[in-house]
């Protein structure tokens, strides 16, 4: 998306029932984003209604204005001002509902719209501006990038399924910001605010390299109660193995894109060879890689109809769905390399000490090695298939933005697949178990 978003300020209510659809829209989808913008999945057509209800009060009162940013008519960002009535504090404005659409991140508009919102508020004679996130989550750490500065912390700021999460209080001059971002205001979203500079290819691989390890999956706490070798789970194994059938079952999909629409021969040729063994496993001298796990799932003990039955659970579907809808489009097939050949086919590397997990898998359940063929397949072929991925990167992101977009992919497909751990530990209560002990721990301190 390389030309500027189309902006449009509400502060009427006419201009509001203009937009309330696609604004309620755009607001259902932050309950996939574990709530950070306040709304679970219990946000449904009602409590949609009476939020409409409430906006609409606080704008005709002239409290609250709404930025939204279009593309070819489709509401992608939304950032709420919320201002005070007192003439003390008419310099200041609360950024509220901070929202991109999934299916436009990671495009530069964050910049694009920070320029925006910077240059609206200068309009209005905002001097400083605020807000608030809950601490520790990607948000927070896009707002630090972005300059903004922790001025307080508020503990128990929020509590999302039965935890309790600190809140940072953060401000940023609103000039500071203009002059920041302001180049994006006028070019849109094809320059990007970090990585002005493009990085040679070899420290472009060592950076890509060092942001996949940095994300490993087996530091999960769910680990530690699939690999027990004392209290083998067969369930938790089973139900865990369901999730990543889901997974298995798209993988050819998404080489199959990236191979169509590969601009390179060279890469093209090495996706021909990834794609044709997916298919056919001749190249490893098995079988269809889908039939693989097919096979690690009966051994399992369970049948092809429970198989064909299960479902992902919510933050496995959002790892399935961000790397189809990128490999899928020609604009973002450097984010979906980046999320499919570094950042997912290097899971399969990941080992504790020198034993890979699924060997461990395999003494603590008494599965034999033709059991587990899929997983030593991966893990033996996966060392190439990054090694072709950072190659394919470093000659196809020729531009800083598409580097840093690269970079960002590995970490937001790592911090996916640390979700969908993070779903089948919730599921099994997990969560609750450790939080009981660790309270019941610091209690005997």
């Amino acid at each position: 998306m390389a030309e500027p978003l189309s902006y449009v300020l509400i502060h009427r209510v006419d201009l509001f029932s203009e937009y309330q659809q696609q604004l309620i829209e755009l607001l259902k989808l932050s309950s996939a984003d574990d709530a950070i913008l306040g709304f679970d999945t219990t946000f449904d057509d009602q409590k949609a209604i009476q939020y409409l209800v409430s906006l609409e009060k606080e704008i005709a009162s002239q409290s609250l204005q709404i930025l939204v940013g279009q593309h070819q008519e489709t509401l992608v960002v939304c950032c709420f001002f919320k201002r005070s009535h007192q003439q003390t504090t008419r310099h200041l404005c609360d950024l509220q509902k901070g929202m991109i659409h999934p299916h436009f991140r990671s495009q530069g508009l964050l910049e694009q719209t920070l320029a925006a919102i910077a240059c609206e508020c200068m309009a209005q004679g905002v001097e400083l501006l605020t807000l608030d996130v809950r601490g520790g989550t990607k948000a927070h750490r896009i707002w630090e990038k972005c300059g903004f500065e922790t001025y307080g912390i508020l503990n128990d700021y929020s509590r999302f399924q039965g935890k309790s999460f600190d809140g940072y209080f953060m401000k940023q001059r609103t000039q500071d910001l203009w002059n920041r971002f302001k180049i994006f205001y006028t070019q849109g979203s094809e320059k990007m605010s970090v990585g002005t500079e493009l990085i040679p290819k070899k420290e472009f691989r060592t950076q890509m390299r060092e942001t996949l390890e940095k994300h490993l999956t087996l530091g999960h706490p769910l680990f530690k109660y699939l690999l027990d070798e004392k209290h083998p789970n067969s369930d938790l194994l089973k139900f865990t193995t369901l999730q990543g059938y889901q997974l298995t079952k798209n993988f050819l999909t998404y080489i199959e894109h990236l191979f169509f629409h590969c601009p390179l021969p060279k890469h093209k040729r090495a996706l021909l060879h990834n794609m044709y063994e997916e298919e056919t496993g001749r190249l490893s001298n098995t079988k269809n890689h889908v039939e693989l796990m097919q096979d690690f799932v009966r051994a399992l003990g369970i049948s092809d109809a429970e198989r064909d039955a299960a479902t992902a659970l919510p933050q496995t579907q959002a790892l399935i769905d961000y790397r189809m809808i990128a490999c899928k489009n020609p604009d973002l097939y450097h984010i979906g390399a980046a999320a499919v050949m570094v950042a997912s086919e290097g899971q399969n590397l990941e080992s504790v000490g020198d034993e890979a997990r699924h060997n461990i898998l395999g003494k603590v359940y008494g599965l034999k090695e033709a059991d587990l063929l899929f997983f030593s397949v991966h893990q033996e072929e996966d060392v190439g298939h990054v090694q072709q991925g950072l190659a394919l990167l470093a000659d196809l992101c020729d531009t800083p933005k598409r580097q840093q977009e690269a970079i960002e992919a590995i970490e937001t497909t790592c911090e996916l697949f640390y979700q969908m751990y993070q779903g089948v530990y919730e599921y099994f209560g997990y969560d609750k178990q450790d939080q009981a002990a660790k309270a019941e721990l610091i209690g005997e301190v």
